[in-house]
């Protein structure tokens, strides 16, 4: 990916970070606390430090050429965005960035096991993870 690209998908993450870093802000993001593989499917993958854009699929990075997603804002974008928490630019963590406003509705967040299928994120730092990921 070059350089350009890799800086424009960045700034279109910055609001996901941001989220995700949050704390509180955080009920609307999920993990799919049964996923064993966390990389599998992700669309984009931030490293948690530096919140630079790693790696892209082919996909993400044509939408931004063909504007779809814009590079600023991040809108246009939606699907599933990995975090990258021990530097070695592969997904630890996933979220879905999907319907509207980028949310995964409340009922699906909380209305299953605790830490089984679609969990709110924060739930699943608090209650499902015995180590750091």
């Amino acid at each position: 990916m070059n350089t350009g690209k890799r800086v424009a998908l960045g700034i279109a993450a910055v609001p996901a970070v941001l989220t995700l870093a949050a704390g509180s802000a955080l009920a609307h993001q999920c993990v799919n606390a049964s996923k064993v593989n966390q990389a599998a499917g992700v669309q984009v993958v931030i490293d948690d430090e530096s919140g630079e854009v790693v790696w892209a699929t082919r996909g993400v990075l044509n939408r931004i050429d063909r504007g779809v997603i814009n590079p600023e804002t991040g809108e246009g974008f939606s699907g599933l965005l990995g975090f990258d928490v021990n530097g070695d630019q592969v997904a630890d963590l996933a979220t879905w960035i999907v319907g509207p406003n980028g949310e995964i509705p409340q009922q699906a967040q909380y209305g299953g096991a605790t830490c089984s299928g679609v969990v709110n994120i924060q739930v699943w730092f608090e209650q499902c993870q015995t180590d750091p990921v």
